[in-house]
């Protein structure tokens, strides 16, 4: 039987709740995150306490400054929810991101010698369609592995499906090139892959993903990506922004 003190006190446990107990944000993104690697990747090798594939505290693409786990640690709007360590011999660490009520992330730290089976998973992720009730967008971060020739056998293994509806972004070297042509025979949508070579780094990927939260437009996408990249590496707005593109899907 339902009684107005019934109704008080449920009215008063779920206003005690917190905001996220209530309902999570119905928009996501999975991000791969392929740790620098100076030994097995095809790079111009960095300074070995950030380029060591085995260890994400330190690394460039996780740990360190500009890397996903510390800049989005510590953006404004974002907090974290949690860290996994060791999810498999594979993925070092995985971490969970808030930005504000209106979108979760979860990024895979991946072993830096195991890029093959990074981009395959990323490959993977791009071609299932999304959840019918969420939003959703895969990302890929770090070396571009397909300029390497002892990663090209992994394209024969990469998913095929029908056009759907979910969003990939490629911030790796010249990844329009490299990428593109694969996401769209995944059946994915490529809104931001690269036309030269670039540092992958979070601040990208908070734009991006403060873009998506707020139902930005593909070319808005890009523009945000080109607009971010300027600010942190110092050069022109016209310069940062001839850095992303995507391939014309119309």
């Amino acid at each position: 039987m339902i009684t107005l003190r019934s109704i008080f006190f449920s009215i008063l446990f779920f206003s005690l709740l917190p905001p996220c107990a209530i309902a999570m944000p119905n928009t996501h993104i999975y991000v791969i995150v392929s740790l620098v690697d100076n030994i097995s990747q095809g790079i111009e090798p960095v300074p070995a306490k950030i380029g060591n594939g085995d260890d994400p505290y330190n690394n460039l693409y996780w740990g360190a400054a500009y890397g996903v786990k510390t800049f989005l640690s510590k953006a404004n709007g974002w907090r974290k929810l949690g860290c996994e360590k060791d999810i498999s011999d594979t993925i070092l660490e995985r971490c969970q991101f808030a930005w504000e009520d209106k979108l979760t992330v979860t990024a895979d730290a991946y072993r830096g010698s195991r890029i093959d089976q990074a981009m395959l998973d990323f490959m993977q992720q791009a071609a299932t369609p999304p959840n019918t009730t969420k939003r959703e967008m895969v990302v890929f971060i770090g070396h571009d592995g397909l300029m390497d020739i002892q990663n090209q056998p992994i394209i024969e293994r990469f998913p095929k499906h029908a056009r759907h509806e979910k969003q990939a972004v490629v911030l790796a070297c010249m990844s329009e090139e490299y990428f593109s042509e694969h996401l769209l025979a995944a059946g994915s949508k490529p809104v931001v892959t690269t036309y030269s070579f670039m540092a992958p780094e979070a601040y990208v990927l908070d734009a991006v993903a403060r873009g998506f939260a707020n139902q930005a437009s593909e070319v808005e996408l890009r523009s945000s990506a080109g607009t971010a990249y300027a600010k942190y590496q110092r050069i022109s707005a016209k310069a940062g922004k001839a850095v992303f593109g995507a391939r014309n899907l119309n």
